[in-house]
């Protein structure tokens, strides 16, 4: 099924409109939209009815009917996922954050795990970094940051006030796209890896297609060895969650048993996979994920694994995929 967005973010102080133009090729019963007002709703030019969760589609036509959904709705900027406002020493930057099940918040979408071709457009002061929408992207892997970012390494991105030098984040995230393109055989898949330090992110790092977010101590007051588990984790997602998604379990397994060799490749003499007990390890919480994949690895070796994740990633390419199709390379 093929489904294209076309997003139009306008926004605005205390809150933001979104123009949203959706088009599908069969009938859908009804699209998610969290809004604070709908100013119009309209499926092939016919109102539709907004119950503050869904819009009711009904049935489109005959299977293999095009529909086109044409909504305008207003939001209210969210304190923790959707889209965030934060104030920094009197600049303003906004940005998304939409995983699992938030993109809702900020524009109508049929659902969260689709891809899509999409197109975005951001109508606000300053800089808007949006994800790489070249390939088909999913409604909760889609991201932007707006605001009056300074660029303070090539590819990374600050708030204009807090400026320092970034080339040693902008190092890491080219050493960590290089890595993962030897081990894997898998040319990074996005024509740059962009990294804007977010401030107030509430979470340590966020990965959407060639736009990473990283909240602003990720890499400047971790350890080294933390701070190369993050950003390698995130560079990671390029591929798992991004070229290939699927269950949660599974991506942030994949992307946290890479991150695990790359560390164990840029800092010599560490040891990425046994965290001390009590640490704040930045990944803890994919513990049980990361033990499945290196059960795996127990069972074939490290080379067959890393072959396996390579074909994994070729054959599923913008796609989805399980533990199955894993397995069955491995």
């Amino acid at each position: 099924m093929t489904v294209d967005y076309t997003i139009a973010w306008h926004l605005e102080p205390t809150s933001f409109r979104t123009h949203t133009r959706v088009s599908f090729p069969t009938p859908r019963p009804h699209a998610l939209l969290e809004a604070t007002d709908v100013r119009h709703a309209r499926l092939n030019g016919h109102d539709v009815p907004w119950d503050g969760a869904r819009l009711a589609l009904g049935p489109v036509g005959v299977p293999g009917s095009a529909g086109v959904l044409e909504v305008e709705s207003v939001h209210a900027y969210a304190p923790d996922r959707g889209f965030r406002r934060v104030e920094v020493d009197g600049d303003t930057y906004r940005y998304t954050l939409h995983h699992p099940t938030f993109a809702p918040r900020t524009f109508c979408c049929l659902d969260h795990t689709t891809r899509a071709t999409t197109a975005v457009t951001v109508h606000a002061p300053g800089n808007a970094l949006v994800s790489d929408t070249r390939a088909p992207v999913a409604p909760h892997a889609l991201a932007a940051a707006v605001g009056p970012w300074a660029e303070v390494g090539p590819d990374v991105h600050a708030a204009r006030s807090r400026t320092f030098d970034g080339r040693a984040v902008s190092a890491l995230v080219a050493r960590s796209v290089g890595f993962f393109e030897d081990l894997l055989d898998v040319p990074y898949p996005y024509g740059s890896c962009r990294v804007v330090l977010v401030p107030e992110l509430p979470v340590l790092g966020f990965s959407s297609p060639g736009l990473v977010l990283l909240d602003t101590r990720a890499p400047l007051d971790l350890s080294p060895l933390h701070a190369a588990t993050v950003v390698a984790h995130e560079v990671a997602h390029q591929w798992a969650g991004n070229v290939t998604d699927g269950e949660s379990s599974l991506v942030e397994g994949l992307a946290t048993y890479l991150s695990r060799l790359a560390a164990e490749a840029f800092v010599p003499g560490a040891d990425p996979w046994t965290p001390p007990t009590g640490t704040p390890w930045p990944d803890r919480p994919y513990a049980p994920h990361l033990a499945r994949v290196v059960g795996l690895e127990a069972r074939v070796g490290r080379k067959a694994l890393v072959r396996a994740l390579g074909e994994f990633f070729r054959a599923h390419r913008f796609g989805e995929a399980g533990w199955a199709d894993l397995e069955a390379r491995a």
